[in-house]
C-alpha cells in the first residue's frame, strides 16, 4: 500500500494549474502526501510532456486522439468548401475539429450569437500538452483587485520560473525584428517600457536547435521520478468531491481501465479540472454556490493571413500588449507555413498570422447550465453554454477587425481573397470567471486564496478563478493565482487551521 491510498491532498486534474499546486505544496511541506487524479490517459514518452516532444507522424497522431475524449477517431481535415468559407471571412466548420480537443458542452454550435464551442483535452497534462507556450504578462488593468501591484508582479515572476519562461526566445529571428521595426513605432504611444511591441516570453526551449514548448513535466520535475509521496494517476475520473459540514472528506471515484468505483479520504481537495469541467464537478457534488459557471468570458477573436512585404518568413511569435481600456487588444503575429494551408499554397511571399484577442464584457448571464438528467461520456451531468457578446463587445469585435487589417496592410497586405475571421466562440481556448474569486460568497464562487467559500478545504484553481476582464493569455496569471492559493493551503494544513 502506498502512502498516496490515503493522501493528505488529492488534485483533481493534471493542467498547469493543478501541476503548479502540487509542486507549491510539497516544496512549503516536503512530507506532504499527494494524489493527483487525471479523467484521460498518459499520452507516452515522459507524463506530462508536451505533445511536441512525441516523435511527429503516427505516435503524435495517436495521442492527439487519446486526448479527444469522447471523439476517438482522426477528425477530417477542412473541405475547399470549408476553406473557401473561412477565407471569405464565412463559416467553417472545420475550426471546430482540432485535433486532440473535443467539445465539452452540448448544443448547437451553428446557431449564431449564441454558438459556443467549448474545446478542452482528457489527457495527463491536460491543456498544458497541447497549449502554444505563450506566456505574456498581463497589463496591470487585468489585475485581479485582490491583490496590489507589487503581490502581483512578484507571483508573475514565480510563475515565469516555475513554467521555465523564456522571455526572448525568438531575438533576432530576421522576419520577427522586420516586423518590430515596423510596428513599434506605429504602436508606441502611451506605452511604457514594459508593453512595446516586442517577441512573445515563451514557456519553451530548444532542443537540438528545434523548438520544444514545456508541458506540466517542467513543473512537476522531481515529483514524477519514482516519489513515493506524490502519484499522478490517469484514467481516473473524479465523480464528486465527498464533504460534510464544510469539509471536503475525499473523492468518489472512477477508475476508467478496471471499470470500478472508490471513496478516497484526504485532508483537502483542489479541483484544478479547466473552467468548464470544474463548475461541472462542484455542481454534481452539490456544491453550487450562486455564482458557480456563471460570469463567464473568453478572449473572442479576429485572425488573418497576411503576405509580407518582408522576405524573411517569422519563425516565431511576436506580441502586442494589451493596455486596458486604451487597447483592450493583445495581438500575436507569427509566421505561417504555406504547406499546412489545404488549398491553393501561395509561394512567392512570406505569410504571417495576425491574430487579436478581445476582452469582453463580464456578464454573469453568460453561463454553463448542468443538466442532471443526461449524462455526458464520463458520466457527469451534461454541460451547455451561455454566452452572447454584448452591444460593446460587437464594438469591440469591428474595431478588432480594423486593426487586422491595419496591422496586415502595414507589414504587407492580406492574403489576396482573405477577409478576417472570427473563429467560433470558444477559439480561444481562454474561458474565465466560471470559477471566480471575490471579497462576497454571493457574487463569486472562492476567496482570494482561490478556497470555496464555506470550505475549510477546498480549493479551486485554473483560469476559470479570474474575476477580470482580459485579453491576455490568462496561462501566467492563472499559475500565480494557484502559487497563492498552494500557499495558503500549505499554511492552514501545517498550523491545523482546517476548520470552515
Amino acid at each position: 500500500m502506498t502512502k498516496t491510498e490515503h493522501p493528505d491532498v488529492i488534485i483533481v486534474g493534471s493542467g498547469p494549474t493543478g501541476s503548479a499546486y502540487a509542486r507549491t505544496l510539497r516544496t512549503l511541506i516536503p512530507d506532504l502526501t499527494i494524489l493527483m487524479l487525471e479523467a484521460g490517459p498518459a499520452l507516452g514518452g515522459r507524463l506530462g510532456q508536451h505533445v511536441e516532444a512525441i516523435p511527429p507522424g503516427a505516435q503524435r497522431q495517436a495521442a492527439a486522439i487519446a486526448s479527444q475524449g469522447p471523439a476517438t477517431a482522426p477528425y477530417d481535415p477542412a473541405s475547399r468548401a470549408e476553406w473557401s468559407r473561412r477565407i471569405a471571412g464565412g463559416d467553417d466548420a472545420s475550426l471546430l475539429r482540432r485535433p486532440g480537443l473535443f467539445v465539452a458542452n452540448h448544443a448547437d454550435l451553428h446557431s449564431g450569437d449564441a454558438a459556443f464551442a467549448g474545446f478542452a483535452a482528457a489527457n495527463v497534462g491536460g491543456m498544458g500538452a497541447h497549449w502554444s507556450g505563450g506566456c505574456p504578462r498581463p497589463a496591470r488593468s487585468e489585475y485581479p483587485d485582490l491583490f496590489n501591484d507589487a503581490e502581483m508582479d512578484a507571483l508573475l515572476t514565480e510563475a515565469e520560473a516555475m513554467l521555465s519562461v523564456t522571455p526572448d526566445l525568438f531575438a533576432g529571428d530576421p522576419g520577427l525584428d522586420a516586423m518590430i521595426a515596423i510596428l513599434r513605432p506605429a504602436f508606441a504611444e502611451g506605452r511604457p517600457a514594459d508593453r512595446r511591441v516586442r517577441t512573445m516570453p515563451m514557456a519553451a526551449g530548444r532542443v537540438d536547435g528545434e523548438l520544444c514548448t514545456h508541458g506540466v513535466d517542467v513543473i512537476l520535475g522531481d515529483l514524477l521520478e519514482n516519489d513515493p509521496a506524490f502519484t499522478l494517476r490517469p484514467n481516473a475520473t473524479v465523480l464528486r468531491i465527498l464533504h460534510e459540514n464544510g469539509s471536503a472528506t475525499g473523492v468518489e471515484v472512477h477508475d476508467r481501465l478496471a471499470d470500478s468505483i472508490a471513496r478516497i479520504p484526504c485532508r483537502a481537495v483542489v479541483v484544478a479540472a479547466d473552467s468548464l469541467h470544474g463548475p461541472q464537478l462542484l455542481h454534481a457534488s452539490g456544491i453550487r454556490p450562486p455564482a458557480l459557471g456563471r460570469n463567464l468570458n473568453e478572449h473572442f477573436q479576429v485572425s488573418l493571413l497576411a503576405e509580407l512585404d518582408t522576405a524573411a518568413t517569422p519563425k516565431g511569435m511576436m506580441w502586442i500588449p494589451c493596455l486596458g481600456d486604451a487597447f483592450p487588444f493583445s495581438v500575436t503575429i507569427g509566421g505561417a507555413n504555406p504547406g499546412h494551408m489545404p488549398f491553393d499554397r501561395p509561394q512567392d511571399h512570406a505569410l504571417a498570422f495576425i491574430s487579436v484577442f478581445c476582452a469582453g464584457d463580464i456578464t454573469p448571464d453568460n453561463r454553463l447550465r448542468f443538466d442532471d438528467e443526461a449524462r455526458d461520456w464520463r458520466g457527469l451531468p451534461r454541460l451547455s453554454v451561455d454566452l452572447r457578446l454584448t452591444g460593446n463587445d460587437q464594438s469591440t469585435l469591428a474595431a478588432a477587425r480594423a486593426l487586422t487589417l491595419s496591422i496586415a496592410d502595414a507589414v504587407g497586405r492580406p492574403l489576396p481573397g482573405h477577409m478576417p475571421i472570427s473563429p467560433p466562440l470558444g477559439s480561444s481556448l481562454h474561458y474565465q470567471g466560471t470559477l471566480r474569486m471575490g471579497l462576497r460568497p454571493d457574487d463569486s464562487v472562492s476567496d482570494r486564496n482561490s478556497r470555496v467559500w464555506g470550505f475549510s478545504n477546498l480549493h479551486v484553481a485554473g483560469n476559470g478563478v479570474l474575476p477580470t476582464a482580459t485579453a491576455t493569455n490568462p496561462t501566467l496569471m492563472s499559475v500565480s493565482l494557484a502559487i497563492a492559493g498552494a500557499r495558503a493551503l500549505a499554511t492552514r494544513l501545517s498550523e491545523g487551521g482546517l476548520d470552515a
